[in-house]
């Protein structure tokens, strides 16, 4: 038989699960922010070192900027993935017939007991491997110390060079 604070913590949960599905969708929009400003600051830099007064170490710095995106993306999916255990509750919660009790109003709680598992260095190794977090700054940063090291070699002449 259900008891009005059973009622109460299931409307509290549903309006919970509602509310982190939302934010766990709202860090994708984030990503590909992130991936944007990526693309844009290393291509600039790495075009500018074409450019009548570029040089070699552009793409150094090209490459560099596409790095820390990349460590800025694979935090932020770090903190994103730290709210899948509080989802993964609620949905087990809902979907058993013999339920215990779990407290509802507890996301703060939650994330930050998941962002120590989740925030250390070896689950971290894992996430910045995901391909949908090391494209497209991998392909930058390989790109942009390529276009270097051809120019320091003396393979790719860049028109400040001439």
């Amino acid at each position: 038989m259900a008891t009005i604070e059973g009622i109460a913590d299931n409307t509290f949960l549903k309006e919970e699960y509602f509310f982190l599905q939302k934010t766990y969708e709202d860090f994708d929009s984030k990503s590909i922010t992130i991936k944007t400003w990526s693309i844009s600051g290393s291509l600039v830099l790495i075009g500018a070192g074409f450019s009548e007064k570029g040089s070699a170490e552009l793409f150094c710095i090209g490459a560099t900027a596409s790095l820390f995106f990349w460590i800025i993306e694979a935090y932020w999916k770090g903190f994103q993935y730290a709210f899948l255990e509080r989802i993964s509750k609620i949905e087990v919660y809902f979907t058993t017939i013999e339920k215990s009790f779990l407290p509802p109003l507890q996301i703060s709680t939650d994330w930050k007991h998941d962002w120590r598992t989740v925030g250390r260095r070896r689950v971290w190794m894992k996430i910045i491997w995901w391909p949908t977090v090391m494209l497209p700054h991998l392909v930058l940063f390989i790109g942009g110390i390529t276009l270097y090291v051809l120019t320091y070699i003396g393979v790719l002449h860049l028109p400040s060079q001439y």
